[in-house]
């Protein structure tokens, strides 16, 4: 069984060798860089966030053109295995087993880059190039932000954005929550997403995204007892009325993590683990279905 991982820093790996990136902002990484050995054959797809650290974003003359290289170095590595419409889906389905993993786009840190309202009307060309997860906005720009993408929604069939709270402070995630609560086919519409769930993830938020149907990806942890732990906290809130795995996926974030057991340390492993420690059906939810059903919502397939 392969993973569908909803959380990939993959471009990131080069940003002690890339031009595009200062290694002074990331020392960190390159420790972390062999837990992607085996990554592209070891996952069946993945999020692919196109991130930067608040310091690199902060000196960028023109970020919304260094946010456009970052999604053409990914069209580059990942040719032809990005989704994003439903033909994409199409073909993803079909490729046969043991193929090289596809990808969905994301764009992280738009805090960084959302500064006027005039920033608002760069979001539709993101999503008309294939920009699939956005990660939220904080402060006066939030509900537009929301609103924004939620005129790239349609409300029939066709590909959508979805909404990642990875990441946002806790002002800009309760007030996204209440935007989602006051209207129940926004969470249709604009599919959410929290691509790092774990310890500083609270109950009541936790209760929340449960109770709207969000895809929770639970980040991996030093110990796999923190690991399941974490896995069986979320299945006990009630995911839109029903308590179970639905919803759950995994988002490794490996080159983000300072730890993780050894057995969750790479994505093969972390399959592997899921699949010896939950019985078969909640297995393939939690590594496989859950996030499959979330990426293919995203792309806007016409068949199941």
């Amino acid at each position: 069984m392969r993973l569908i991982d909803l959380r990939c820093d993959w471009a990131l790996q080069y940003a002690a060798e890339s031009t595009q990136y200062d290694p002074a902002d990331y020392p960190e990484v390159p420790a972390r860089v062999p837990r992607l050995d085996g990554y592209l054959t070891g996952v069946s797809a993945a999020v692919l966030a196109c991130r930067r650290s608040p310091a690199d974003w902060a000196r960028r003359a023109d970020p919304w053109r260094d946010l456009g290289e970052m999604i053409a170095r990914y069209e580059a590595e990942f040719p032809g295995r990005l989704l994003a419409r439903p033909d994409d889906a199409a073909r993803w389905r079909a490729d046969p087993r043991g193929g090289l993993a596809w990808g969905v786009l994301a764009a992280d840190g738009l805090d960084a880059l959302v500064k006027s309202p005039a920033d608002l009307d760069r979001i539709p060309g993101l999503f008309a190039r294939g920009v699939r997860v956005f990660g939220a906005v904080a402060g006066d720009l939030a509900r537009p932000f929301l609103e924004k993408l939620l005129e790239s929604a349609p409300e029939g069939e066709g590909p959508r954005p979805a909404l990642d709270l990875a990441g946002g402070d806790a002002p800009t995630v309760a007030a996204a929550l209440d935007w989602y609560e006051a209207d129940p086919a926004r969470s249709t519409r604009l599919p959410l997403l929290h691509s790092a769930v774990g310890p500083g993830t609270g109950p009541d938020v936790a209760r929340r995204l449960r109770a709207l149907g969000a895809t929770l990806g639970v980040a991996p942890t030093p110990t796999v007892d923190e690991f399941r732990a974490a896995i069986e906290s979320l299945a006990a809130l009630p995911f839109r009325g029903r308590a179970g795995f639905e919803g759950i996926g995994v988002a490794t974030g490996y080159l983000r993590l300072d730890a993780t057991a050894p057995e969750l340390s790479k994505a093969g492993r972390l399959a592997a683990w899921i699949a010896e420690t939950f019985p078969g059906d909640v297995a393939r939810a939690l590594a496989y279905e859950n996030a499959r059903r979330f990426l293919l919502a995203t792309a806007g397939p016409t068949a199941p």
